[in-house]
């Protein structure tokens, strides 16, 4: 077997589990990944060693000590193996590779890192959120950090991101755990009914007022306030928030006593609210008694390696409610997922999911069964999009008996020219596997 062979293999099999994988052909790549991070194992050949003019599992261990390493290697150099690792954290493997002795060695280094490595605050987001990406995990790990604080909050990014989730976790990690988290959309109730449903009212404050009432700012006392959209709170309303976390008091309308109140606020947005201080539009002062802390949950096109996980999810999610048993999803309707932009972020996938459901009478999810709107994002949509890309075939290739396989060498190409040589993207753009990547071109003798 080749050592590309091996590497297809190994390829497909860490596809299989929903891994990205990186396959380096040279030491300078091989390196030049490390010294990036891209990745937290590393399955490396013995033969490429000698290229690297370095121990490359000391070199692993001071500059990513968290990586694991297997090391690959044939029965006649086993013994080399084993002294370029000596004392050190790593596994190996005979040639040929035996798939399910590789992916048991993998699971048993993810487990191994849950159980020594991950703290009580990451397994609740394990457990609650979706996502790999180090976008996401960043998110939760600072958002894991400041729960125990009291500092008030202020949670950015686009709708449909999560951002009352990130809220409720907060809240469920931090010492009001056992107090009520009260949720409030400023931009869902109208400004004269949102002043007493935050403030509450005495009775006979206005007509209608036939008993007290408790504001939801009493009613989240000794726990935590989440208000979403809190861009879209008039100036009056902002004033008398303010009020609230100077003095930790309030006063009901109509009434003359002041409440004490003892909560935590913790507040999100969609829109750029330092614009809208200049604009005149959010008090300043207001600003940064909210912005205390600040997390920014980045949109999920910024993120899309978190996009398998999702769909998976989600596919669970709805055979649970619906009594269905939908396996999969196709890798056509996988490929358009992948590509697609989401401006509606998290909630949309999920809409989407759902959506699918309901249309399809089959076991595994197909383009025919997404959206509408969703079918005219096709790889070769988003290649076309590129004027800088391979010209197309001209009136003289016509009279050549290849034409279809020099469309298809073109349109490799193509993707190469796009996504600056990077193998997962344009395997990913035209809509095929890294393998056959491969073995196109190797048929097409192409080299990007």
């Amino acid at each position: 077997m080749t050592d590309r062979d091996e590497a297809i293999k190994i390829n497909n099999a860490l596809e299989d589990r929903g891994d990205t994988t990186y396959v380096a052909t040279n030491s300078s790549a091989l390196l030049e990944k490390i010294t990036r991070q891209e990745f937290n194992a590393l399955i490396l050949d013995t033969e490429i060693i000698p290229e690297l003019e370095l121990n490359i599992v000391q070199f692993v261990k001071e500059r990513v000590p968290g990586m694991k390493i297997i090391l690959v290697t044939s029965k006649d150099k086993l013994d080399s193996a084993i002294a370029i690792a000596r004392n050190q954290d790593f596994n190996y493997l005979l040639k040929p590779l035996n798939i399910s002795e590789l992916t048991f060695m993998l699971e048993k280094i993810e487990n191994a890192a849950v159980k020594y490595e991950e703290p009580a605050q990451d397994s609740y987001f394990r457990e609650k959120f979706i996502g790999k990406s180090d976008k996401i995990k960043k998110v939760m790990a600072v958002s894991a950090k400041v729960a125990k604080s009291e500092s008030n909050i202020l949670i950015t990014g686009e709708t449909g991101t999560g951002k009352e989730l990130i809220s409720r976790a907060i809240h469920e990690l931090s010492h009001r755990a056992h107090a009520p988290f009260i949720a409030v959309n400023c931009a869902a109730i109208p400004e004269n009914l949102l002043e007493s449903e935050l403030f509450g009212y005495k009775k006979g404050a206005f007509s209608g007022a036939v008993a007290d009432k408790k504001g939801l700012i009493e009613l989240a006392d000794k726990g935590t306030l989440f208000l979403d959209e809190i861009g879209d709170l008039s100036l009056n309303l902002q004033s008398k928030l303010l009020r609230v976390l100077e003095y930790r008091e309030l006063r009901r309308l109509g009434d003359e006593t002041l409440k004490k109140v003892d909560i935590r606020i913790i507040a999100a947005t969609n829109q750029d609210l330092y614009a809208m201080i200049k604009e005149k539009k959010f008090r300043e002062d207001l600003f940064f008694r909210l912005n205390v802390i600040h997390i920014n949950i980045p949109p999920l096109r910024e993120r899309k390696e978190d996009i398998p996980l999702l769909i998976r999810f989600f596919i669970e999610k709805y055979n649970k409610l619906g009594g269905r048993n939908i396996v999969s999803i196709d890798s056509a309707a996988r490929n358009l997922l992948a590509y697609y932009d989401y401006p509606g972020n998290v909630r949309e996938l999920d809409n989407i999911i759902q959506h699918a459901f309901a249309m399809s009478q089959n076991d595994i999810l197909g383009v025919e069964d997404l959206p509408v709107q969703l079918h005219n994002v096709t790889p070769y949509f988003k290649l076309g999009s590129h004027e800088d890309a391979i010209k197309p075939l001209t009136e003289g290739d016509k009279d050549t008996e290849l034409l279809l396989s020099e469309i298809e060498k073109r349109t490799i190409q193509k993707g190469f020219s796009v996504y600056a040589g990077n193998h997962t993207k344009v395997a990913r753009a035209l809509g095929i596997s890294r393998s056959t990547l491969w073995r196109k071109m190797k048929q097409y003798k192409l080299n990007p």
